[in-house]
């Protein structure tokens, strides 16, 4: 990616009931299943990535300034050609790689996407609308130092922008003691605890500011000798100095790249008493991450207006902390709700998370996709798991 540019996620977690899907021509067996999970309460996850192409003058604005102070919404430097094309292919190119991969999928947002029609709501209407199904009712915004409402809902913000809010240590995965035994362990990303473990309605964003790296570095570099002139007259600058030259010994040593980075979450509810038990849960599952939960008022509507959709170059640059590119997306969500299978041939499994029933097809598609060779069976389990259950149930829905 050129300089200067953010990329921003943005992953939604929104609380909603499982709707039977019934025909009318189904046996009893069929409809008696979907009826048992009827209204059965699960977090629907959407994820959204936005890359936005900024100004050098960006990377140091400050909370106290906004976009809405000044005449005119676009930077002159983003409107020529030359840069706003190279910015394009640059896009394409992390879009083409990231599908090669076969991991994940991207699919790129039309304008229709992203502003609406006139009959249906676009992400900007949704994200004002906390990505209410109903956006196309307009809702109050509420801005105060106490707090943040949208309508009926009330929100709280948690952030780690602070170096000293993080654990020593981060990784790219964690083990999941609940799934996890003695001899086997289930791997979770190093931020599962703020997605779909976190039961709530909330948005979780994570940005990554790319600067100047080599100006970065200089910066540094300079701030380390005046520390260094400095040391003698406090202990702090010396302290300080010797984490800015271990910091700039492990880009130059590895090569790595300078960059910024700042994470919160974004969760409300419609009463206060709610909101308390939401806000409890946040702060333990930042904990469990092993940081220091950071509960923010004055700045909640500047970090709210941050996140909206192609305005992250009005990010307030004091909520970012420098680090490297590795480290910081460890602090990215990596899972994700088990979806139906497109299939029409399959059987009905239940997500282990929520108990939401799923279709999954577990011969002909993966199959087609030349993952198996065979549709043979072998069922592995201990006395009393259900491998009977698991094989009638199969031939059931076969």
């Amino acid at each position: 990616m050129p300089n200067y540019t953010i990329i921003h996620k943005q992953d939604v977690f929104l609380e909603e009931k499982y709707v039977p899907q019934l025909k009318g021509d189904e046996t009893y067996l069929s409809r008696s299943f979907e009826l048992h999970f009827n209204e059965r309460p699960f977090l629907h996850h959407t994820c959204y990535l936005f890359i936005t192409k900024t100004k050098k003058e960006s990377s140091r604005m400050q909370s106290n300034f906004s976009i809405l102070c000044r005449g005119r919404l676009i930077p002159h430097e983003i409107t020529d050609p030359n840069v706003v094309q190279g910015f394009l292919e640059s896009v394409d190119q992390f879009q083409q790689i990231v599908n090669d991969s076969g991991q994940v999928r991207l699919e790129r947002l039309s304008t229709d996407d992203i502003v609406g029609t006139s009959e249906k709501a676009g992400l900007l209407e949704r994200y004002f609308a906390l990505f209410d199904k109903d956006a196309n009712t307009l809702q109050d915004i509420q801005m105060s130092a106490e707090e943040l409402r949208i309508g009926d809902q009330i929100l709280c913000v948690h952030t780690l922008s602070d170096v000293d809010d993080l654990p020593g240590e981060v990784a790219t995965d964690s083990r999941y003691g609940r799934y996890s035994t003695e001899r086997s362990e289930c791997r979770l990303s190093f931020a599962a605890p703020i997605g779909l473990l976190l039961n709530c309605n909330h948005v979780v964003n994570q940005y990554v500011f790319i600067d100047d790296p080599s100006e970065t570095l200089e910066r540094f570099e300079r701030l380390a000798r005046n520390l260094h002139s400095l040391s003698k007259y406090s202990r702090a600058n010396q302290i300080n100095r010797q984490w800015i030259e271990a910091y700039l010994n492990e880009a130059h040593s590895f090569s790595l790249t300078a960059v910024r980075c700042h994470c919160n979450v974004m969760a409300w509810a419609d009463n206060r008493e709610r909101l308390k038990v939401i806000k409890n849960d946040t702060g333990s599952a930042l904990a469990l991450l092993g940081c220091k939960p950071r509960y923010n008022t004055v700045d909640a509507p500047t970090l709210f207006w941050g996140a909206i959709p192609g305005g992250e170059g009005e990010f307030p640059a004091e909520e970012s902390f420098h680090t490297f590119i590795e480290q910081a997306v460890c602090f990215w969500i990596e899972e994700t709700n088990y979806r139906d299978s497109l299939s029409p041939f399959g059987i009905k499994m239940v997500d282990r998370m929520s108990g939401r029933p799923l279709h999954v097809d577990i011969s002909d598609l993966p199959m087609q996709r030349g993952i198996i060779a065979n549709r043979n069976k072998f069922v592995l389990g201990g006395s009393g798991s259900g491998k009977s259950f698991c094989m009638n149930h199969l031939l059931r829905q076969y």
